[in-house]
């Protein structure tokens, strides 16, 4: 039987080269977007590939999604957490950050894919029980970079701690984990196809919490 790949946020060209990765090597792939459906249908021209309208902003939009998943699989081995919410919108600097946008930042890229996991818990018990987050450098308390938007550095940094948070309550029931920096757009299909690799392949320290950028070096959390 095929293993199943669960990957949210497929609107966007990292996510959606992941999902033309994956299902490349044989996984049937369930691509999750806020986007209308009907605008990836020409995107994806392979059975192995499905998709669904998933706002994870939304815990409602969540579970309808993931009862249509159920439609077509009776369980998720991996499951892929895209970034929903981008930097660049606002001015760096904590002086000038706006409380609506990290409000913004918070529930896209934090509390987005833990109301995904939450759905989706209940269809991992038979599977690999692999949860993969998507993450960035500019969330990273031990580098310290500066120019990074408050909000999004803040809610990346957040999803950090709800990632040891996760790997504290779920490990000990089998589940394994993985946190990825993916890069620029530029390194696209080099960084998807590490990615696959990476979120495929075991892991000797699977006890130790890491996050990996797409060349393989681990970034400070």
């Amino acid at each position: 039987m095929d293993q199943v790949v669960l990957i949210t946020e497929v609107h966007r060209p990292w996510e959606c080269a992941l999902v033309q990765e994956f299902a490349k090597k044989g996984w049937r792939v369930m691509a999750c977007s806020p986007a209308p459906e009907e605008e990836f249908q020409d995107a994806f021209d392979t059975d192995k590939i499905h998709i669904f309208t998933m706002d994870t902003k939304s815990r409602e939009s969540v579970q309808q999604a993931v009862r249509r998943i159920q439609e077509h699989t009776s369980r998720v081995d991996l499951l892929v957490c895209g970034t929903a919410s981008s930097q660049g919108r606002e001015a760096a600097g904590i002086a000038k950050m706006s409380a609506d946008l990290v409000l913004e930042d918070y529930q896209a890229n934090t509390l987005g894919p833990i109301r995904v996991i939450e759905a989706c818990l209940p269809l991992m018990d038979n599977g690999l029980r692999r949860i993969a987050l998507l993450s960035d450098v500019q969330g990273s308390l031990g580098l310290g970079l500066s120019g990074a938007g408050t909000g999004y550095a803040m809610s990346k940094a957040a999803l950090h701690m709800a990632y040891t948070m996760l790997h504290g309550d779920l490990s000990g029931k089998g589940f394994t984990f993985r946190l990825f920096e993916p890069g620029s757009e530029l390194e696209t299909g080099a960084s998807a196809e590490t990615a696959v690799a990476y979120f495929t392949g075991a892991r000797e320290d699977e006890e130790r919490v890491v996050m990996l950028d797409w060349r393989g070096q681990e970034i400070p959390l």
